[in-house]
């Protein structure tokens, strides 16, 4: 499932990262000429070694063509990364974790937030990304910056109706977990220890209401500041890292004591 045939990816890592990845095509890398940093050199070796091709643009043109972007040098045109099915994500989930932990984005308006919210999603071992088709921001090239690369590996699907994913993913036996101000436990003192399916709002109005009624928890985020509120991708990064923290943990224990994993 694709929205468009072509787009391209900026900037050192992302350009590294979607090669290495060899999961989209890439049709060409353009170069600003006299950018002769060694990570440039070592992405351009790179794209050679796999038959890209290689366009080198003078700096003014360069400029010229890419002046709205913080590209470091370098541009990689790729065929538009390809998503999966709701199915096709949870089955993958499940073979990754047996009690995987999937994101839901009610919303998400900001392509830093997305693109932040996806590279937390891959460093804290999060098994995949649930994005509504409308009322969202698209998986550009601005998200693959913000993502330092990681929308090339973290799993992704479509939604029309983020209420009816949500009641596929508990008939595949999730429970749905909404991170909401409000919510009715820290998330430290939650217990994360089952297929989770965590909810994040938009930036401004947070989790809608009709999908909140569906969540059967809610989660809050312990703060000691005066804003009061943290942006989407700063909360989810926290209870990412909280989800990992108990499996690492449990982990432990189990290690220590012999026993295998606990029945919820």
């Amino acid at each position: 499932m694709t929205e468009k045939t072509e787009n391209f990816v900026y900037g050192i890592n992302p350009v590294h990262t979607a090669l290495k990845a060899s999961k989209r095509k890439c049709y060409k890398i353009v170069v600003e000429e006299g950018k002769d940093h060694p990570r440039v050199r070592s992405v351009v070796d790179l794209a050679r070694r796999m038959g890209v091709k290689i366009e080198a643009l003078p700096r003014q043109a360069f400029g010229q063509k890419f002046r709205s972007l913080p590209h470091q040098g370098i541009v990689g045109y790729f065929a538009v990364k390809e998503t999966l099915e709701l199915p096709e994500l949870i089955e993958q989930a499940y073979r990754s974790d047996p009690q995987p932990t999937l994101v839901l984005l009610d919303e998400i308006q900001d392509p830093h937030n997305l693109g932040a919210i996806i590279r937390s999603a891959e460093v804290l071992g999060v098994q995949g990304v649930i994005i509504p088709k409308h009322r969202s921001v698209p998986l550009n090239e601005t998200v693959a910056k913000c993502s330092a690369g990681a929308v090339e590996t973290v799993p992704i699907a479509w939604t029309t109706n983020l209420a009816q994913a949500a009641e596929t993913l508990k008939k595949s036996r999730f429970w749905i977990v909404g991170v909401d101000m409000q919510g009715a436990t820290s998330c430290h003192r939650f217990d994360f220890n089952m297929p989770v399916a965590l909810v994040i709002g938009g930036e401004h109005k947070g989790i809608r209401q009709g999908l909140k009624k569906i969540c059967d928890f809610t989660v809050s985020i312990p703060m000691a500041g005066t804003l009061g509120s943290l942006n989407a991708s700063a909360a989810g990064a926290v209870v990412f890292y909280e989800i990992l923290r108990q499996k690492r943990e449990r982990g432990q224990m189990r290690s220590e004591t012999g026993a295998g994993t606990p029945e919820k």
